[in-house]
């Protein structure tokens, strides 16, 4: 990762692939692009069906989001099932809550601010 002057470039490779950790529980990997001080990020994100089978999402801040590869759904505390698709955009508030449920192995371009 590149990041001068408030531009940022990165290339993704093998070994530019990290574990995401999150709430003491290893969820996936990720390529960051952008970690800013003020706490907003970006980047790639993916996880394979069986250890991205089910965990709660709730993102701290606004979470928007292209999935590039995979299937997912979330499901809300009311019941209603989002699913996440190949080539859908996704936008989700802070304070939103759901379970995250990963159907294959799936990948996303992230940005939280």
């Amino acid at each position: 990762m590149t990041n001068t002057a408030g531009f940022a470039r990165s290339s993704v490779t093998a070994q530019s692939w990290e574990t995401y950790v999150e709430d003491g529980r290893e969820t996936g990997e990720i390529h960051w692009l952008v970690q800013a001080e003020e706490g907003q990020v970006s980047g790639l994100w993916r996880i394979g069906p069986e250890e991205g089978a089910e965990f709660p999402y709730k993102p701290a801040a606004r979470d928007t989001f292209h999935v590039i590869e995979g299937e997912a759904e979330l499901e809300t505390p009311d019941g209603e099932k989002i699913e996440l698709v190949a080539g859908g955009i996704y936008s989700f508030p802070a304070g939103f809550t759901g379970t995250w449920r990963t159907r294959s192995s799936f990948v996303k371009f992230f940005v939280v601010a």
